[in-house]
């Protein structure tokens, strides 16, 4: 009986031992990801400022043009303008008759020619009477917006407007963007466009009857409480796009709007993709068959989402793995190559979705507008 009470106790004393261990790497742990945090902010913080004063140097004029001197509160990117000069001279005189090619990607990371149809497609829907704003300008300051993550107050002074005036284009040309270009460049495929993007994935990344990588994207977010749910599992506030891109790194599905804290499980699990899914409808009406059995298409994912028959991830790391399911987990890994690539790319064409500190609401908007520019502008 003593025995036994002595070896609990030292049982107990170990699995307290134990505890306090992993309590305190949990807190190392925790310092450090902090420490990172504010590491990766004060990066973000001079990439902003370099990106200004790239801005500026951009926007010198010759040197028999007057100057007048910047603010000394914050880089002035009109500071080659004279006080005679209207502030929205950047515009009709720099951007539509000074800028090169490389000016426009550069500054808009898009084409003159795709800027150029991008307006004309968005001109029928463009109507609102009481903005005397030109169309071309308000597609210019959402893009500036969405691309270089400039605030409004910076592009009011380089569009010769109000700040205020920048916040509405922004948010009414996002809208319309979503409105217009979605339903055009991502929406559902059709029987036969499934069946070409399983035939393009597999040519590309030799994983059969793949339709689609799904993953998910923090997009940093400013919060007002540190016990909000916004706040996600690696300590800091964001709001979550949920996509699904083909072989070639194009979305065909997103969802948006979903607070850090949401996993991708519960995203997926409220979508219509997965009604869809679930009732077939990723399946062709007659299936192909793989290995002599009859498959319909997959889409692939990593741990956090659900095994389903549609959806495809790697067998969890162990010992006991086979070699088959070994060379499964590479192969699979390999082909979600293309989601990773396109939300690195995506966030580096569009830099307001690293830290976009917009009104709450407004968010998910400009983040499905990124997803549909990223698509229609490729």
């Amino acid at each position: 009986m003593e025995s036994s009470m002595k070896k609990a106790v030292v049982e107990r004393r170990s699995r307290l031992l134990y505890l306090s261990m992993r309590r305190r790497e949990k807190i190392r742990k925790a310092i450090m990801d902090k420490r990172m945090e504010i590491q990766r902010h004060i990066r973000h913080r001079m990439y902003i400022l370099n990106k200004m004063k790239r801005l500026a140097h951009t926007f010198q004029p010759p040197p028999s043009s007057p100057s007048r001197p910047s603010s000394p509160s914050r880089p002035s990117l009109m500071r080659h303008y004279s006080p005679a000069e209207p502030k929205s001279d950047w515009w009709e005189r720099v951007v539509t008759k000074e800028f090169h090619p490389q000016d426009w990607l550069n500054t808009f990371h898009l084409t003159k020619d795709t800027f150029d149809l991008l307006c004309d497609q968005l001109r029928p829907e463009v109507k609102d009477p009481t903005c005397h704003v030109s169309l071309e300008k308000r597609v210019a300051m959402v893009i500036l917006r969405l691309a270089t993550n400039l605030d409004y107050l910076s592009i009011g002074d380089l569009l010769g407007t109000s700040s205020t005036t920048v916040i509405k284009c922004v948010r009414d040309v996002c809208n319309i963007i979503v409105t217009v270009l979605k339903p055009l460049f991502i929406h559902q495929p059709s029987e036969q466009e499934l069946e070409e993007i399983a035939a393009a994935f597999n040519t590309q990344w030799g994983f059969p009857h793949c339709v689609g990588v799904i993953d998910s994207l923090h997009i940093s977010v400013k919060s007002q409480s540190q016990t909000s749910d916004g706040w996600n599992s690696k300590g800091w506030p964001s709001t979550v796009v949920q996509g699904v891109v083909n072989g070639r790194g194009h979305f065909w599905d997103i969802r948006v709007g979903f607070s850090g804290s949401t996993d991708d499980a519960t995203i997926l699990q409220g979508s219509e993709l997965w009604m869809l899914a679930r009732e077939g409808g990723l399946s062709p009406k007659t299936p192909h068959k793989l290995m002599g059995q009859p498959l319909g298409y997959v889409l692939l994912g990593d741990a956090a989402f659900p095994l389903q028959t549609w959806l495809l991830k790697c067998y969890p790391e162990s010992p006991q793995l086979t070699p088959q399911q070994r060379t499964f987990n590479t192969q699979l890994s390999q082909a979600r190559t293309p989601i990773e690539v396109t939300f690195r790319r995506l966030k580096a064409r569009w830099q307001c979705l690293k830290r976009n500190n917009s009104n709450a609401a407004l968010i998910p908007v400009m983040t499905q507008a990124c997803c549909i520019l990223h698509k229609c502008v490729r």
